[in-house]
């Protein structure tokens, strides 16, 4: 029996320390969660928020007439969410430009980090204004479970998306990409 030149060894670990490298990363690249889109599942934009909006009509099982109520309220506080948050998204956007500028002074950052507060706040008492007109829709028999609901919606509108994202109901995050229902 001849014996293997000692370069023909190495060059068999070689390619078997190759080959196990391509099974791990097929494994890996096959086991790997799938890619997810903005709108998963052609969720089309808007239909998160319908989704939510349902959720308070199911869990408050309103009538037919408070169910009406609640839509026409929720649309409309809607049509005035979206050019709130339109105008947040612009002046935070404007707020990361500053990061462009050699030098901005502290000034120029306070002032446009406060504009970026104030659109925050009114959007934040919009959804407080709206959440009391909802509880104003309720029975007496609902009003609890409304309490009861809304620390989920509140929830469900200001933790961040991940898929195990961390917070418990009742821990509240300022978002600016809160969405109502």
């Amino acid at each position: 029996m001849t014996k293997f030149p000692r370069q023909k060894w190495l060059l068999l670990l070689v390619v078997i320390l190759l080959l196990t490298n391509i099974v791990t990363l097929a494994f890996f690249w096959s086991t790997r969660p799938p890619y997810h889109e903005p709108f998963p599942n052609n969720q089309k934009p808007g239909e998160r928020e319908r989704r939510m909006g349902l959720f308070m009509v199911n869990e408050m099982k309103f009538d037919k007439q408070q169910e009406e109520t609640y839509w026409k309220l929720r649309d409309s506080m809607v049509n005035q969410q979206r050019p709130l948050m339109d105008s947040i998204r612009e002046a935070k956007k404007a707020f990361f430009d500053l990061l462009k500028q050699p030098s901005p002074t502290d000034s120029q950052v306070y002032a446009v980090n406060n504009h970026v507060s104030e659109l925050q706040q009114k959007l934040d008492m919009l959804t407080f204004r709206h959440f009391q007109q909802v509880r104003t829709l309720c029975k007496p028999d609902q009003i609890q479970k409304f309490d009861t609901v809304i620390k989920e919606i509140v929830y469900r509108m200001t933790t961040f998306r991940r898929p195990n994202g961390p917070g418990k109901p009742g821990e509240f995050k300022d978002s600016s990409r809160s969405r109502m229902p």
